[in-house]
């Protein structure tokens, strides 16, 4: 979700499984990964996003993250998650991603 918010290629993140046991899997997953990384390009001029901006808008992120607004929004989202008994989605991406954004146009003026 931040990551789309700073039109970031979202398949610069990737989150694999292998085991201390699984040596020639982990190989697999990194060679894959740097492949394709490689493709997409260097951040910011893979998307064609103007690197002073991006940098601008990856900093009001962070800072937005790091803020309390938007752990609050995501513990009321944990909380809604655990009382539906509904794992492994967010209730509303839409109220999160409002307050992300709040919070980063907040930051940017800084």
């Amino acid at each position: 979700m931040i990551l789309k918010s700073l039109e970031i290629n979202t398949d610069r993140v990737a989150v694999e499984w292998a085991s201390a046991a699984e040596g020639p899997l982990f190989v697999k997953l990194i060679t894959e990964f740097t492949g394709k990384i490689k493709d997409i390009g260097t951040l910011g001029s893979g998307e064609g996003l103007n690197r002073e901006e991006l940098m601008r808008k990856m900093k009001a992120a962070s800072m937005a993250v790091e803020g309390m607004k938007l752990r609050m929004a995501f513990a009321k989202q944990a909380k809604q998650m655990k009382k539906d008994e509904a794992y492994g989605h967010l209730p509303s991406e839409e109220k999160l991603l409002t307050v992300l954004m709040n919070e980063m146009a907040r930051y940017e003026k800084l």
